[in-house]
């Protein structure tokens, strides 16, 4: 009998025995498989308000479509990319690349250490940390400073804004791959506003900029110029080089893209260039008087309505609004005029008004004597039909704010302002297949939203919210007192 249960004692033994042999071995290729799945899939899930972690949709469309491989070299060991939180996003961002496309291999790489990587790229002077991307023979170099947006402080110190490791880098996958630079010069000379993020913006996604004086340089090289602001006036031969420039031999194919500002004053020289294009400015700065049509309150930063149904489709979000701070007052001489066209592809709204530059403190909206509807942005051309279809055609894209441009407007995901100036200029200068990524915010999360959105929310979580628990809390009183 004691025999017998010895017997089964062993068996019984030797089965769990067996059993944790195959609970270990289940474990161990569990996490094999985990493991394997976690670097070949992106597995985890990014829970920010704008997914600053996660790649966007545009990329994985780009990373889908890849039909040639590309190299992506981080010139950091691995761990020393992800020192701190914004190492660790722009990392972050940098590993799935791979894990969407077969043809992409990141790569992390101590160059120091290995002298033969310095001397395969001859041509550039590599530093720590850059992004080194490259297909087809082609190479693209991303400086670690390229990969985020800064600010300034109250104190005066730098901080970093928001990321653009995404923009940056699927930008550089679009350059080696598509073998061409839209050039873009940047017109001096003239006291011209300095508006880093939104070029920053264009060399992100793949545009080539150039200082470029008119009088003096070849422009005809260029795609399109910018003219940000000048606050000195234009001379003749410099107005007389735009116009070469724009009729470029009579193939037109050439864009200008002018902002004004609240802070110039006469340019007789510019006035008239852009009144034979169709556009005039008038004095004074615009402001809107329903609260729920401006940012935060504030009501010479108004928003501008799309008028454009070309532009307004390209938007992801068509209900972001668009965000014209301290605009000048603008119209349109005509629609159209012997070859020459104006569209609109931006307004003010009919409750906007103009402040004059002489008004006192004493001034009122009730005192303005312009309103609107008016143009916010406007797109002049001169086109040549044949056969009753555009063959070729030059652009002016005129817009009444500078201030669009800057950090406030181009890096809120609340506002669509850089998405929509680089759809357009995507569209402007042939590129419209290209994708537009814009940078993603790191910092402390506010509510970038409109007077209006503040007003709803107020209203729900001040009046509804709270009679609606009064309510319930009354409903269940009475059930209880009452049952």
């Amino acid at each position: 009998m004691k025999k017998a249960l010895n017997r089964v004692g062993k068996k019984m033994n030797l089965v769990f025995a067996l059993l944790i042999v195959l609970l270990i071995a289940a474990v161990v290729l569990l996490n094999a498989v985990a493991l394997i799945l976690a670097n070949r899939y992106p597995l985890s899930l990014d829970l920010t308000a704008n997914a600053a972690y996660e790649i966007g949709s545009d990329t994985k469309t780009i990373l889908a479509g890849l039909s040639d491989d590309v190299t992506i070299d981080v010139l950091s060991d691995e761990n020393a990319f992800s020192q701190d939180a914004y190492l660790m996003q722009a990392k972050r961002i940098l590993d799935q690349y791979p894990r969407y496309s077969e043809r992409v291999k990141l790569r992390y790489i101590d160059y120091a250490a290995d002298p033969s990587y310095a001397a395969s790229h001859p041509d550039l002077t590599l530093a720590d940390s850059d992004v080194i991307v490259s297909a087809n023979g082609r190479v693209k170099q991303v400086a670690l400073t390229s990969l985020f947006n800064y600010a300034y402080t109250a104190t005066g110190s730098i901080t970093i804004e928001s990321s653009r490791a995404e923009e940056a880098v699927t930008g550089a996958i679009q350059y080696v791959l598509s073998g061409e630079s839209v050039q873009i010069g940047v017109l001096s000379g003239n006291g011209e506003q300095s508006v880093e993020n939104f070029t920053s913006l264009l060399v992100n996604n793949n545009y080539t900029l150039k200082s470029a004086v008119p009088a003096t340089d070849d422009l005809s090289v260029y795609d399109a110029l910018l003219l940000i602001a000048p606050q000195t006036d234009l001379s003749e031969d410099d107005i007389r080089a735009l116009e070469a420039y724009l009729y470029n031999g009579g193939s037109y194919g050439k864009t200008l893209f002018y902002t004004a500002s609240v802070t110039q004053t006469e340019l007789p020289n510019i006035e008239t260039f852009l009144a034979e294009w169709g556009v005039a400015f008038g004095d004074g700065v615009v402001f809107e008087t329903k609260s729920d049509r401006t940012y935060q309150y504030q009501p010479f930063y108004p928003v501008a309505d799309y008028v454009s149904e070309t532009y307004k489709k390209m938007l992801i979000d068509a209900s972001a609004p668009m965000l014209m701070p301290l605009s000048k007052p603008m119209q349109t001489l005509f629609t159209s005029r012997d070859g020459q066209y104006t569209e609109t592809l931006l307004s003010f709204a009919e409750t906007a008004g103009v402040r004059p530059p002489d008004a006192g403190e004493s001034f009122t909206a009730a005192d303005a004597t312009t309103w609107g509807p008016m143009p916010a942005m406007v797109l002049a051309s001169r086109k040549v039909v044949e056969n009753g279809m555009v063959s070729k055609q030059s652009n002016i894209v005129v817009s009444a704010s500078t201030a669009m441009l800057d950090e406030i407007c181009m890096q809120n995901s609340s506002l669509s302002n850089s998405t929509y100036v680089l759809n357009l200029m995507n569209s402007l200068t042939d590129r419209g297949e290209m994708l537009a990524i814009a940078p993603k915010s790191l910092a402390g999360k506010t509510l970038g939203i409109t007077s209006r959105q503040v007003t709803t929310l107020g209203v729900v979580l001040g009046g509804i919210l709270p009679l609606l628990i009064l309510l319930t809390g009354i409903g269940v009183w009475l059930y209880r007192r009452y049952k």
